[in-house]
């Protein structure tokens, strides 16, 4: 019976110290994104995107000021590009096969996309001031493909087909963001932050004649992040 009560205790002690150290809740982000090629000659942006986020985050508080924030997120985002060069080979899956198209010199597509991000950050956080406490943060966005469509205007594509093939499976940006927390009462705040995301690697497969393989096409955004964390 005492190892029994000695292990309730121990328990309780663990779990509250648990539940100091980590936050969690959920959020959501309309977002601005664009695509932007470093292919000189090739292809250029065409307008941006809106979209949206939301998913699941999380702090890991290391010290009273200082925490790694993460969480798990569905984007819904992408561009539009005009290809200025005609390209030999476009694949859209069908369902039962991929079938490749060629693309005319001035043809423009609408990416429509959605990526699983798996966020870590370093965050540093201000003391209580009042009901606010402010936050900086800065790390990395790995993205995994999950969806991606696209519209063609100036092809025999139809709209809103399949073009996974076009888009690389695994994406990575960093990301800068800051904001504030607003206490609600007890452990629960309301999260408001702005964060903007550049991205590092190629979003896109699409094959050119005669360019560097460092050229690549990236996707940034800019989001209007607000969540409840309890």
């Amino acid at each position: 019976m005492k190892k029994l009560s000695l292990l309730i205790i121990i328990a309780f002690i663990a779990s509250n110290a648990f539940s100091q150290k980590f936050t969690g809740g959920i959020a959501v982000s309309p977002i601005i994104s664009y695509m932007k090629p470093d292919i000189s000659k090739k292809v250029e942006n065409n307008k941006m995107k809106f979209g949206f986020n939301v998913g699941l985050v999380g702090d890991i508080n290391l010290t009273k000021n200082f925490a790694i924030s993460t969480g798990i997120n569905v984007n819904n985002f992408g561009g539009s590009l005009k290809y200025t060069d005609s390209i030999a080979s476009f694949s859209v899956d069908l369902g039962t096969s991929d079938t490749a198209y060629s693309l005319n010199s001035g043809a423009i597509v609408d990416y429509k996309l959605q990526f699983v991000e798996i966020p870590i950050s370093i965050k540093g956080k201000t003391n209580e001031i009042g009901y606010m406490t402010y936050f900086l943060r800065a790390g990395i966005n790995p993205m995994f493909r999950w969806k991606a469509k696209g519209i063609v205007n100036g092809g025999t594509i139809a709209d809103n087909e399949s073009i996974k093939k076009e888009v690389a499976p695994l994406f990575m940006a960093y990301n800068i963001g800051g904001g504030f927390y607003y206490s609600l009462g007890g452990s629960t705040k309301l999260m408001v932050e702005v964060v903007y995301k550049n991205g590092l690697t190629d979003i896109t497969k699409t094959t050119f004649y005669n360019v560097s393989k460092s050229d690549k096409i990236i996707l940034n955004s800019i989001s209007l992040r607000v969540g409840i964390l309890f």
